[in-house]
């Protein structure tokens, strides 16, 4: 729940992995939230106590001990506040460990690079990264690696479906809005004849939320190219989505695709 208490940044200690690390420094530090920093040693899907790698499990330790003092000393750098701390895992699928993890301790909060080891990383989504995002125990917050780093959450774009049945990503949107003064955009992209339902709904959901929005009717077929337009050109920060289940193409693609972080948000995982 929001303000966060536990945010969740699992590493491999690649480059693609840390760089959402920043990030998560932040977020801490706006909250006063513990930093939980998750590395998976991986194992056999046929024998899940077996090592893919085997080594002695002293060699890991002190690799992982090494990584997670660079790692400390990057946040003592960013916000010498915040408090850290690693767990270790065994599991032949990493992002079901996540998830696991995730509920193990509570958090309030995933912060995950959105990768793949190839060539066009952009249009990837990686294995690991689909299973966190797909029906998440908490927020997450995907951020693609490569694009511009952001200070902070000052402009929040909320996209609004006529038909969905939950509004926890405007919610969330609205909570860290009253908290630091962000502005929030909500937008529904739909046709002509569905012009006057989209306004109607637009106020339903500004009036739940609470807090001064800006509000857009973009009239589209291509949903996934619309809101990332309109992030982009209202210079956003966070585009914030639902997570209902496993997550549809749109959402897919605009992860994919968006220069800017995506939150996906659980329902009843809004704020407190």
């Amino acid at each position: 729940m929001y303000p966060w208490r536990r945010i969740l940044i699992p590493t491999d200690f690649s480059t693609a992995s840390e760089w959402a690390f920043d990030d998560a420094i932040r977020l801490a530090g706006a909250t006063g939230a513990e930093l939980l920093i998750l590395h998976i040693r991986m194992t056999r899907t046929s024998q899940p106590q077996e090592l893919r790698f085997p080594a002695d499990e002293s060699i890991y330790a002190y690799a992982e001990q090494q990584e997670l003092e660079n790692l400390r000393e990057r946040a003592r750098r960013s916000n010498a506040n915040v408090a850290t701390r690693l767990v270790v895992k065994k599991a032949p699928d990493p992002g079901a460990e996540i998830g696991r993890t995730a509920i193990e301790e509570a958090v309030d909060l995933i912060v995950i690079s959105t990768h793949a080891r190839h060539h066009v990383a952009h249009l990837i989504i990686g294995s690991t990264t689909l299973k966190v995002i797909n029906d998440p125990p908490a927020p997450v917050l995907a951020i693609r690696y490569g694009i511009r780093k952001r200070q902070g959450m000052q402009r929040l774009v909320v996209p609004v479906h006529l038909g969905q049945t939950s509004d926890a990503a405007a919610e969330l949107a609205g909570a860290i809005a009253r908290r630091q003064g962000s502005e929030v955009h909500l937008l529904i992209v739909c046709s002509d004849d569905e012009r006057k339902a989209a306004e109607a709904r637009l106020s339903e959901v500004a009036a739940r939320i609470g807090t001064v929005v800006k509000r857009a009717v973009i009239r589209s077929d291509d949903v996934e190219r619309s809101i990332i337009r309109y992030a982009d050109d209202a210079n956003a920060d966070v585009v914030f989505v639902n997570a209902t289940g496993e997550i549809g193409t749109i959402k897919q693609d605009i992860i994919r695709r968006s220069d800017t972080p995506v939150m996906l948000v659980p329902a009843g995982r809004g704020s407190a």
